[in-house]
């Protein structure tokens, strides 16, 4: 008993095994991976300390690939956080159907990546193509568009593929997040403000800020890190025009296998995405969680 009270921390020992396990175990192994000389068709690892990284770094296929994984990023995790506020708002309302219409916008969710990734290539096929369709209808364009197959808008339609695979977890917390606001509060807003953006920005955001900012970080690291959806809608291609950090690791590892390239790749996005975290929160105004 004694041992406890002096060192209460003890109590969260078996909450923080399993988080050493599934987490710091597998950073430190993949920092120590890079540092060595790890490929399945050569016996022995040798230490090579930074010359994977140098190697990596130096390489044409990883500025692309760091360039893609920003812009994707970039254009990506705001996009979700606007689009899920803006559904949560609208599904907060009553109306008629409006638990079918609940049901529905979380489907893609409960839908795996790769799932996904085949609905949006027929979306984006340029003969069969839903999207080509409904455009040559409205005039928009008379020849398809190689949505998939262009270095020009690849890297957009799998971003759109991405914000629609993401939008309903952002509709879920955003709307626990609406759920907390007093009724009253609403009632009397909507009484004393008719402007809906006026009402927005001094009544209900700072009630849902902090959920928005968790919401940012949680889809800037998920974009970031993305994989599954790329890889199977382009495979990383035409050329390099879809090619993320998380796909290089797969092809540096399991198609070149050279693990410790792989994992020199994959040490360089934990050190990113790191610093993404403390970009977006420093970018924040400081004020922002005061009172919270």
């Amino acid at each position: 008993m004694w041992t406890i009270n002096r060192f209460p921390g003890l109590w969260l020992l078996p909450a923080l095994l399993p988080v050493i396990l599934m987490t710091v175990y597998p950073i430190g192994h993949a920092l120590w991976t890079s540092l060595h000389e790890v490929m399945i068709l050569f016996p022995g690892e040798p230490f090579v300390g930074l010359r994977n990284y140098g190697r990596v770094v130096a390489s044409n296929y990883f500025q692309d690939a760091l360039r893609n994984s920003l812009v994707f990023t970039l254009f990506a995790a705001p996009s979700v956080v606007i689009l899920g506020t803006l559904i949560a708002l609208f599904l907060q309302r009553r109306f008629f159907g409006s638990h079918v219409v609940r049901s529905i916008v979380l489907l893609p969710w409960v839908l795996p990546g790769a799932i996904s990734a085949v609905l949006w290539v027929w979306v984006f096929h340029p003969s069969f193509g839903i999207l080509n369709g409904i455009m040559r209808d409205l005039g928009l364009i008379e020849d398809s568009i190689l949505w998939l197959t262009n270095p020009r808008t690849a890297l957009m339609a799998v971003t759109f593929a991405h914000v629609w695979t993401q939008i309903p977890f952002a509709v879920v917390l955003m709307m626990a997040a609406l759920s907390t606001i007093n009724s009253e509060t609403l009632e009397a807003a909507a009484i004393d403000c008719r402007n809906p953006l006026k009402r927005f920005r001094y009544i209900i955001f700072p009630e849902i800020k902090a959920m928005i900012v968790v919401l940012l970080v949680y889809n800037a690291l998920i974009a970031f890190t993305s994989y599954d959806l790329v890889y199977a809608m382009t495979g990383g291609g035409p050329g390099t025009a879809t090619t993320l950090l998380s796909f290089q690791i797969w092809r540096e590892s399991f198609s070149m296998y050279d693990f410790g390239a792989g994992s020199a790749v994959a040490f360089i996005v934990v050190v990113i995405s790191a610093a993404l975290i403390v970009a977006i929160t420093r970018a924040l105004p400081s004020d922002l969680f005061a009172g919270d």
